[in-house]
């Protein structure tokens, strides 16, 4: 069984269009208390958005904390935290 990941997401750019992955924790509270925004990991290589604030999350690029190539979404948002569903093309392929 693979643990569960989560990767604080910052901003890559002065506009905060881009954003990046940080190093991965297991322990979901501690991220979610200390990021506004992250991906979790519960499949490899698809990634859930979370916000703690409403924002649009079509505004901005995801980087795939293991490749660094753009993530795709596919799929729309669930709630107002629980955002779309990402997946990296790249790394899928491999």
């Amino acid at each position: 069984m693979t643990d569960i990941k989560y990767y604080p997401l910052i901003d890559c750019d002065t506009e905060g269009t881009e954003k990046v992955a940080m190093i991965p924790a297991t322990n979901g509270s501690t991220v979610k208390a200390q990021s506004g925004m992250w991906i979790e990991e519960m499949i490899p290589h698809y990634f859930r958005l979370y916000t703690k604030s409403s924002c649009s999350a079509d505004t901005f690029y995801i980087r795939c904390p293991r490749c660094g190539s753009a993530l795709k979404r596919i799929s729309g948002s669930i709630n107002e935290t629980k955002r779309g569903l990402y997946v990296c093309s790249a790394c899928a392929k491999k």
